[in-house]
């Protein structure tokens, strides 16, 4: 059975713990606490330290041209690689981040240290590949990072059966999904910190942590969480939150998601042209409130809706309602190859403690038998090259599979 090092910290299996010394994984799994990392401070892309060639590429998703970087170690290969594959649309931009994200090139310059080429790549729409950026669906999502997975298994200097692919935040579910529908392909997967819940549970419990993580008053939290649950229910053909929103609303009393409640729950066609304004009065209504802060209506929904048509939201109701109910169980019992799975203990995103025990129970189920599992401690939901222990935990896992 593989064992696993720990780095000056602890590795924990279920009540017992061992400090300072590495023990048998059982069922293949360990679940890492606490890691100390030494020489992470410094940012991981120093050409001096070491080279690497970068070059531009293109590949076919669908109909549009997608245009990538891909990072090279020096030499002439084959050499094994991962395709990074990036989190949901920023609050900011409205789009995912691309081949000029400064966090994708470190990441990318971080990982061909371990002799890995490394591809990132714009989204459609997004820097210099075509087409339009699309709603957000995860079976697209899969698509596209095998599209890219693809394009660089078809290189002489990349070993084919050797391309991995690393997921952050909602890109874990994307990995996960791509790796279990085409396990043929897929060598190995490293998740940074993904959720192990379903997308709309996922979304309902960021609201609420965030929202009591900024100081929230218990009614403001309940009005975000309450908002929440409608804006899940709406964009759903078959609510699943009703019997959590009833007492909800009993509790708080009037306000305007009373009248967003009815058009969720009450009206014959919650999609039709009036519904849909008055679903936006109502969030131009609380949009400035403190406790919708975590709602991100001004930055996503609210322009979103706008722009939409009634055809538009009742056609995405069946794309984007399938992937609110995306659940990461229906993967992760379906995967095969290696895995890295890497939390931060702060999360208030995600679950950490549940997620982390769900990826070793669904890995578990599936009979994964080469999984790490890493909580870090202190770490919120943004790991990236200088958090303390990551560049270890993945270097590791990398260089026992190159």
């Amino acid at each position: 059975m593989r064992r696993c090092r720990c780095w000056q910290g602890y590795i924990r299996k279920e009540a017992s713990v061992t400090k300072n010394r590495p023990r048998n994984r059982i069922s293949g799994l360990v679940l890492v606490i606490s890691l100390i990392a030494t020489g992470c401070g410094d940012d991981a892309a120093s050409e001096t330290t070491l080279p690497w060639t970068e070059e531009d590429v293109t590949f076919i998703f669908d109909s549009d041209e997608i245009f990538g970087v891909l990072t090279l170690p020096p030499g002439d290969g084959p050499f094994p690689a991962v395709v990074l594959i990036d989190g949901s649309a920023s609050e900011v931009t409205g789009v995912r981040q691309g081949t000029a994200s400064r966090a994708f090139i470190n990441f990318s310059r971080a990982m061909v240290r371990d002799g890995y080429a490394v591809l990132r790549y714009d989204p459609p729409g997004v820097g210099r590949s075509t087409g339009e950026y699309p709603v957000e669906i995860l079976d697209d999502r899969v698509a596209e990072s095998m599209a890219a997975l693809r394009h660089v298994q078809s290189r002489p200097d990349v070993v084919p059966e050797n391309v991995g692919l690393w997921g952050g935040s909602q890109g874990s579910w994307v990995i996960a999904q791509a790796a279990a529908d085409h396990p043929e392909d897929v060598a190995f997967i490293i998740s940074v910190s993904g959720a192990g819940i379903s997308v709309a549970d996922q979304q309902v419990w960021g609201i609420e942590t965030q929202s009591a993580a900024a100081g929230l008053a218990d009614d403001d939290v309940a009005r975000a969480g309450l908002m929440g649950r409608l804006l899940v229910d709406w964009q759903l053909t078959e609510p699943i939150y009703r019997a959590e929103t009833e007492p909800l609303l009993a509790d708080l009393g009037p306000g305007p998601w009373e009248a967003f409640a009815e058009i969720v729950y009450q009206s014959g066609d919650s999609s039709s042209a009036p519904a849909i304004e008055e679903v936006i009065e109502i969030l131009e209504q609380v949009q400035d409130e403190p406790w919708a802060a975590a709602l991100f209506l001004k930055e996503l929904y609210l322009p979103r809706l706008r722009a939409a048509t009634p055809e538009l939201i009742a056609e995405l109701r069946a794309s984007v309602g399938a992937s609110l109910l995306t659940d990461p169980r229906d993967s992760l019992t379906r995967v095969r190859c290696p895995v890295l799975a890497i939390f931060g203990e702060n999360d208030i995103v995600q679950p950490t403690e549940r997620s982390a025990t769900l990826f070793e129970e669904y890995l578990t189920a599936a009979d994964t038998d080469d999984v790490i599992i890493v909580v870090m401690p202190g770490i919120g939901h943004d790991i990236n090259w200088t958090t303390p222990g990551y560049n270890e935990a993945v270097s590791e896992f990398l260089g026992r599979l190159a």
